[in-house]
């Protein structure tokens, strides 16, 4: 693969570009490929493309110009019926009404290394890669890196796609959030990549994602139910809700800290909650043992005096998402 033509509006891989023939990217050809043409099987790490050799040679040409201009609904509709593969932008006679615009197609390499800033202009991190669904053409998670901005070392974020747009030079993307609210948001270590699939859920939201059941994924999970009810409550704290003073700041970032360096504990227990408003501390989120509630529990209120916690935590069987 040469690349991936990314629409992020819609959370999309409009195109894959192939590069076939020549020696090291030199006098090879270049084929825009629908995505669900192409399948990844993860025991060998490899890329099945679902069409022979005759037909891509009959396939109109990738011309690297399409790159510097707008990109037409009517060319990508000509690639996906040429691979008679269905088109995510096609609209049928009984749903007209929600019918996708084609949004701004960035190459993915080029969104790769973008920096992210909130709409004051401050820097919470670089994108450091995409997580996709080949198969279906979805864009599952963003990965933004905001160590050295919000002092969370090798720390990653994974966020909606939805929750992004470009700036109006289309050299970075914008983020509706505060740095406190991002630092206070769910992360993951970057040797230590959690398992993504189709239902990427809020557990690594923080709180800026628009979920992506809403684009027509599996409904609820109904084990969630009492969680997501309470997280819609306007009368329960949210990362947002994280106080902007120096000393709440400073708690929050030392309780992460503390909860991060315990190795014993779960990827669940290192990427809980923590909001601190007015000295208060409230832990939320899912963890995998009675043993690690107690355990973060201790750790918030040594660090923030004993009183001073609310621990919402929830014990959960632990799953693995299928990749």
């Amino acid at each position: 693969m040469d690349n991936l033509a990314v629409d992020l509006e819609n959370g999309r891989v409009v195109e894959v570009i192939l590069s076939i023939g020549g020696r090291a990217g030199v006098g090879s050809t270049l084929y825009a490929v629908p995505p669900g043409s192409l399948s990844f099987s993860a025991s060998n790490k490899i890329v099945h493309f679902n069409a022979n050799r005759q037909k891509l040679n009959a396939a109109p040409k990738f011309e690297t110009s399409r790159w510097d201009n707008p990109w037409q609904s009517n060319e990508v509709a000509e690639v996906y019926t040429y691979y008679d593969e269905p088109n995510y932008l096609a609209v049928s006679q009984d749903a007209k009404s929600s019918r996708p615009r084609l949004g701004n197609v960035q190459k993915a390499s080029k969104i790769i290394g973008m920096p992210v800033k909130n709409f004051q202009d401050q820097k919470l991190g670089d994108v450091e890669d995409l997580v996709v669904a080949l198969g279906s053409g979805r864009v599952i998670a963003v990965i933004i890196s905001s160590g050295g901005f919000l002092e969370l070392g090798e720390e990653l974020s994974a966020i909606s796609p939805a929750a992004l747009r470009f700036n109006s030079e289309n050299n970075g993307l914008l983020l509706d959030a505060t740095k406190a609210s991002l630092a206070n948001a769910a992360h993951f270590k970057s040797s230590q990549w959690p398992d993504f699939d189709l239902n990427f859920s809020d557990g690594f939201s923080g709180g800026y994602q628009a979920s992506p059941r809403s684009r027509g994924g599996p409904s609820e999970d109904a084990g969630n139910t009492a969680r997501n009810v309470r997280d819609r409550n306007n009368r329960t704290l949210t990362p947002m809700d994280q106080g902007n003073n120096a000393a709440d700041l400073r708690t929050t970032a030392q309780i992460r800290k503390a909860i991060l360096m315990r190795d014993e504990l779960s990827v669940n227990a290192h990427n809980i909650k923590v909001i601190t408003a007015e000295g208060r501390v409230t832990l939320r989120g899912p963890v995998d043992t009675e043993d690690e509630k107690r355990v973060i529990d201790e750790i918030a209120t040594k660090i923030s005096g004993s009183d001073k916690v609310d621990n919402q935590l929830e014990v959960k069987s632990r799953t693995t998402l299928a990749k």
